[in-house]
């Protein structure tokens, strides 16, 4: 009888988890600002045909063609929408 108390106490102290362990998050948390935000901030500078968006290395990276067909490579900070590098392409 001993053994079976110990066994449930132990399995509900097991599933029942660390409290507030739920809101707790690992890693990198999403960005700040969302694609759509930053594919306005690429068409406010100029790009008018995105052709990729994506988030690596800590920044968002945006590759299309101005209006004269240029290509056009930017990064945006995810946290304050600044653009951190622009290019433009022949």
């Amino acid at each position: 009888m001993r053994n079976w108390i110990a066994i449930a106490a132990l399995l509900s102290t097991c599933l029942a988890g660390a409290p507030g362990a739920s809101a707790q998050t690992v890693g990198v948390g999403s960005p700040l600002i969302t694609v759509g935000e930053v594919q306005d901030i690429a068409a406010m500078n100029g790009v008018v045909a995105v052709r990729k968006i994506e988030f690596y290395d800590g920044t968002w990276h945006v590759v299309g063609r101005d209006v004269s067909g240029r290509r056009v490579e930017m990064e945006v900070d995810p946290h304050t929408g600044t653009i951190a590098h622009l290019e433009r392409f022949d």
